[in-house]
């Protein structure tokens, strides 16, 4: 089976001070990206993968993984769009058409464990697509202009991570849908759920955060410590 993962790495991180984008940030002496990438680049399971950056960051990624052995053979670097959904797509069209599976995973999330890799090719392949994502810990309340709506039942509400995993030609069609009818989603599972097509949901970590904030990095830092990975 064909599996390759798109790495949308092309966002500005707005919430993280100074001139560096967050996902070129050092994390324990490697650029945040780094670690994401090795989590898949070391999987015999990835057939291949496509990394988006901006276009003024091509230089900048190439130096990050000139060096690293395999990478070529098995990732290309893809310029991003103008918005996430835009750079998906620029790496679905990089992408084969043999390809069979593919995944979607933050480039900031370097902290995914090849379990919750594995476990999602393999619901994607069975269900076609898939989410990963936790449910939520904390009581959760719809808000509007300052003022609680509504108390949701928490056992509802699970807070979605990556990978996502689709069919090929699933993630692809729905792509293209949007596109011609200008339509914007969150995520590649929402293009689907626009749809009307199902998606199912597999049990992420909590550990897989996705970096944000300065406090988010602390954490992986402190995580990837912990592990000593």
């Amino acid at each position: 089976m064909r599996t390759a993962v798109i790495i949308p790495a092309a966002g500005m991180g707005k919430r993280l001070p100074g001139k560096v984008s967050k996902q070129f940030l050092d994390l324990n002496g490697h650029p945040v990206i780094s670690w994401t990438v090795n989590k898949f680049l070391n999987l015999d399971s990835i057939s291949a993968g496509v990394l988006v950056v901006q276009k003024d960051e091509l230089d900048n990624a190439g130096q990050v993984f000139n060096s690293v052995p395999n990478f070529k053979q098995k990732f290309k670097i893809v310029i991003g769009g103008a918005h996430r959904q835009d750079s998906v797509f620029n790496g679905l069209s990089a992408l084969s058409d043999k390809t069979e599976i593919v995944l979607v995973h933050d480039g900031v999330r370097p902290l995914v464990s090849p379990e919750i890799i594995t476990e999602c090719i393999r619901i994607a392949s069975d269900r076609g697509a898939c989410i990963t994502a936790v449910p939520a810990k904390d009581t959760i309340k719809r808000v509007q202009d300052g003022w609680v709506q509504q108390t949701i039942p928490r056992e509802q509400v699970w807070q979605v991570q990556t990978p996502q995993g689709f069919r090929y030609e699933l993630l692809y069609q729905a792509h293209q849908q949007a596109r011609q009818m200008n339509y914007y989603a969150t995520d590649e599972a929402a293009l689907l759920e626009w749809l009307g097509i199902p998606v199912a949901v597999i049990k992420g970590e909590y550990r897989n955060i996705k970096i944000t904030t300065q406090e988010d990095l602390v954490i992986a830092k402190s995580l990837l410590e912990e592990k000593r990975v």
